[in-house]
């Protein structure tokens, strides 16, 4: 079975946008690619996701989408960030991953989950395509991952699982919260799907089980 950590993040995500500022600021949940599949239209992907999820495959491309835009293609993510990584993940996955990418930016993929428009596929897929030659070769991503650590262009991200989120997180009333019709379905989808209530769930919950 497929690690779903990131498949219920970013329907998570789709569902309490709001949070998509402070989510930037984590490292990447498991299961990218998992997610990228789904998000690129895998059958075998999209059929696990919705036993996983119970939701509809509709919703879950729009999730994953989401979920691409928001936090792998903002302008200041590294090229391993873009790519569905870390510095710590395997060359293959991470050609896997800018593979599936693609696919997703193809033009009878692609489509703003928000409002129906066509989005700026060329501008895109140059992010990604610049992304892997940065580090498609063992050299390239030596001297890569070099010019990251002297320049520290990515301080912000917390490891998931630990650590705090430097303030970004809204303080928690104090007074009474009303919670959402949907924010229990997603809280008790969380809680179920995702292991040890890492900083994405917690994060992701929190803030959705908010106005």
């Amino acid at each position: 079975m497929a690690n779903a950590g990131a498949v219920v993040a970013a329907v998570t995500l789709l569902e309490s946008p709001r949070a998509a500022r402070s989510a930037r600021l984590l490292r990447l949940p498991r299961g990218m690619t998992f997610l990228l599949e789904v998000a690129a239209g895998e059958v075998h992907a999209v059929s696990e996701a919705i036993k996983i999820t119970g939701r509809t495959e509709h919703v879950l491309k729009n999730a994953a989408g989401f979920f691409i835009e928001q936090i792998l293609l903002q302008p200041d993510s590294d090229s391993y960030r873009v790519l569905g990584g870390d510095r710590q993940t395997p060359h293959r996955e991470l050609r896997r991953n800018m593979a599936l990418i693609m696919r997703w930016l193809h033009p009878d993929l692609i489509q703003d989950c928000s409002s129906g428009r066509q989005l700026n596929r060329s501008l895109y897929a140059a992010r990604v395509t610049k992304a892997w030659e940065s580090i498609k070769t063992a050299e390239r991503r030596a001297a890569y991952t070099a010019s990251l650590a002297a320049g520290k262009t990515w301080p912000a991200a917390v490891a998931e699982g630990g650590g705090s989120l430097t303030g970004r997180i809204p303080k928690k009333s104090t007074g009474h919260t009303r919670v959402s019709g949907k924010a229990p379905h997603m809280k008790q989808l969380a809680i179920r799907r995702i292991e040890g209530q890492s900083l994405w769930s917690r994060l992701l919950l929190y803030i959705g089980g908010r106005h």
